[in-house]
């Protein structure tokens, strides 16, 4: 089969994969601009440092130059609950505000031409919400009667370092520590013990909380058209979150949790035989279901305090195309659908992480300014999606009759620059 008809062929059959395809949940779907744009599709498209830092760090030993790259992304997301409880109904909209995540990766090539080394500061998790207590809808009724007012803010910062060696012409392997730190915050706090008023305090972490883990890469040469890579990125472990709470009497208590970031398996290929042109495809495992805080069963123990998320553990699927116009533009498009962890049973549980999108649309481009720097433009548009399943309550259990919605849609607008030395 000419090589162009099964690029064609591998890429439709990519599609129809997505069919069964899961989505990212926690995990920030991508790093800047560039790989934003090819809709996170980078793990055998080493097109950027940040591109390949992210989901494939042995990927950056094809890269021809030594390059820094800086992004950020603004997060505009559009959440609504609706609730129904003993024949009242009532429809309250987030107001989460802009969300920054920005992104860092630098890659050099060292003397000896077998050795790259890369250095990645990534946004790589989070999430945000603040939905105000409401007299209309009951699920956001003051507390004890309903939840009352709740925000949650989430955000994840990984450092890695990581050394890649070209094996051969064709094959570069890679390794290195992935060091972790995030901040959580979370009103009311049901992941600990309910006061003796049955109200839930708010939960403010402490400090920024740290963990690690580390992460493994491989990149090969199929042809001098076909790329392959793939990547495993650890489990980041993290200590016990501790948060300052107050207790019926509005004095201070010390509120706990354990909460950690999944392992991620990255499979990709790259193909460039049309004349500047540049497709990718993804597909990714994320294991939710056996990581601490996310995987943990959605149930009260005693005290009132919630166990956990009940996340599945899930695929994504995600492909890209990039084209090169003249010598200064490149245009770039990227598509991927999924399903998510969260599901429609567990909706009550997952008001302050609606992680709940499932098509996402990409496309962006790079201006180069001159041969050593280039300016990079994306935007993301996660279609709306909702969930919807019952109020469950402490020593009640679901609610009859009762229904909550959780509603999502998102916009992401992605900036930054490149330079190449």
């Amino acid at each position: 089969m000419d090589k162009r008809l099964f690029s064609l062929a591998a890429l439709l059959l990519a599609t129809t994969f997505a069919n069964h395809a899961y989505s990212q949940g926690v995990y920030i779907s991508a790093a800047g601009p560039i790989n934003r744009s090819m809709g996170g599709a980078s793990t055998a498209a080493p097109i950027s440092a940040l591109s390949a830092m992210y989901w494939n760090p042995a990927s950056i030993s094809g890269m021809e130059n030594t390059e820094l790259e800086v992004g950020v992304d603004l997060l505009f997301a559009d959440h609504n609950v609706t609730s129904t409880v003993g024949g009242t109904t009532g429809s309250t909209d987030a107001e989460p505000g802009t969300f920054p995540v920005p992104n860092f990766a630098w890659t050099h090539r060292l003397a000896d031409p077998r050795f790259t080394f890369g250095l990645g500061v990534n946004s790589v998790a989070g999430f945000k919400t603040s939905l105000p207590a409401s007299t209309t809808n009951p699920v956001l009724a003051p507390q004890p009667t309903g939840l009352g007012q709740i925000t949650s803010e989430a955000s994840f910062l990984q450092i890695a370092p990581v050394l890649s060696m070209a094996v051969t012409e064709r094959m570069s392997v890679a390794a290195g520590p992935l060091v972790t730190t995030g901040q959580v915050g979370i009103e009311p706090f049901v992941f600990d013990s309910a006061n003796a008023d049955n109200t839930y305090s708010s939960g403010r972490a402490t400090r920024y909380h740290w963990g690690g883990g580390f992460q493994l890469g491989t990149y090969f040469l199929m042809t001098p058209d076909w790329q392959l890579g793939a990547s495993y990125k650890s489990k980041a472990w993290m200590e016990t979150f501790e948060f300052t709470g107050a207790d019926e009497n509005g004095l201070p208590r010390t509120l706990t949790c354990d909460l950690d970031l999944p392992s991620v398996i990255s499979l990709g290929t790259g193909y460039t035989g049309f004349d500047k042109w540049l497709f990718a495809a993804d597909i990714r495992y994320f294991d939710y279901a056996n990581t601490d805080g996310f995987g943990d069963d959605a149930t009260y123990d005693g005290t009132g305090a919630l166990s956990g998320l009940d996340w599945s553990s899930v695929f994504a699927l995600a492909l890209g195309a990039q084209r090169t116009i003249g010598e200064r533009v490149v245009l770039r498009g990227g598509y991927s659908y999924n399903q998510n962890p969260i599901r429609e049973s567990k909706s009550f549980f997952n008001m302050a992480s609606p992680l709940i999108y499932e098509h996402v649309l990409s496309m962006g481009g790079s201006y180069n300014l001159n041969e050593k720097v280039a300016v990079n433009l994306a935007w993301s548009h996660y279609f709306e999606n909702t969930r919807t399943g019952a109020v469950i309550l402490p020593g009640v259990g679901a609610v009859p009759g009762s229904s909550i919605t959780n509603r999502l849609s998102a916009d992401f607008l992605s900036f930054g620059i490149v330079m190449k030395q």
